[in-house]
């Protein structure tokens, strides 16, 4: 991505929409960063294909089992220079822990579940179909989101969908939470924001990402402390024998560079 479609990091107001954002779109945000990420997402545009529209549903189709950008842990993703506010992304259940796994029957089934329909959801939705394998759905409004995989009946036709009441120990947390926001879309159509659990540690991370937003415009050390910490008055400190604003700087680079090279990874667990 070039720096032109990186937010301006000597304005910190361009940064105020990253309090809303998930620990799923805080890692969209490091990995949209990465060079080698979006020429890899450049290479595999033709991989992906619009087959239709129902009601609010884009349709999408994948032409691999295994698409390209599973080497980043996607299935699929819209352009890099789109904030987690707007970018639809799908990430691979491998790797994601609050994709909800549900199972879908005919309305004909004799299960105690409610009927879903869809077309009753006010919110946007993707579904993403890959080859040989299940159905991907992913709902959004306003920068939330909720990612499904659903296996069995198609679910753009009414269903009754199932999930697994007791998922593995490293996927509960992830799960309840994902039920709880699928529950709340079902009886009213939207995704609350009560529902989409944001990360305690955005302070932090806008912060991290500020400095290397920095860093990827070519900014300095020296200049990226002085604007982010001491509004311009931290040249005397950053010469002085105090060594903290430096230490601040060189540790946040780090932390921002290792995020946006593989320890997104970790924010999806």
């Amino acid at each position: 991505m070039s720096t032109d479609a990186s937010p301006t990091w000597l304005d910190d107001r361009r940064y105020k929409y990253t309090v809303r954002l998930s620990r799923r779109e805080w890692a969209w945000e490091f990995l949209r960063r990465n060079r080698d990420f979006c020429e890899a997402w450049r290479s595999c545009q033709l991989e992906y294909g619009i087959v239709g529209y129902d009601a609010g549903t884009t349709m999408l189709v994948s032409q691999h089992e295994t698409p390209r950008l599973a080497e980043w842990g996607l299935l699929y993703s819209s352009a890099p220079d789109q904030d987690a506010l707007t970018a639809i992304v799908f990430w691979s259940p491998d790797l994601c822990s609050s994709v909800l796994r549900m199972a879908a029957f005919p309305l004909s089934a004799r299960i105690d579940a409610t009927p879903f329909l869809l077309r009753d959801i006010a919110c946007a939705s993707v579904l993403l179909d890959v080859p040989s394998g299940p159905q991907h759905l992913l709902f959004t409004e306003e920068g939330r989101g909720l990612q499904l995989l659903v296996e069995g009946e198609e679910v753009v036709r009414p269903v009754r969908l199932l999930t697994n009441g007791a998922p593995k120990p490293e996927l509960v947390s992830g799960q309840l939470r994902a039920l709880h926001c699928f529950n709340e879309l079902r009886l009213t159509g939207r995704l609350c924001p009560s529902s989409i659990q944001r990360d305690p540690l955005s302070p932090r991370l806008r912060h991290v990402l500020r400095v290397l937003d920095a860093d990827l415009a070519g900014a300095t050390r020296e200049e990226i402390g002085e604007v982010l910490l001491m509004e311009g008055r931290a040249t005397e400190r950053w010469q002085g024998s105090g060594r903290a604003l430096r230490d601040y700087v060189r540790r946040a680079l780090r932390r921002g560079q290792d995020l946006m090279r593989k320890s997104y990874r970790a924010l999806l667990s």
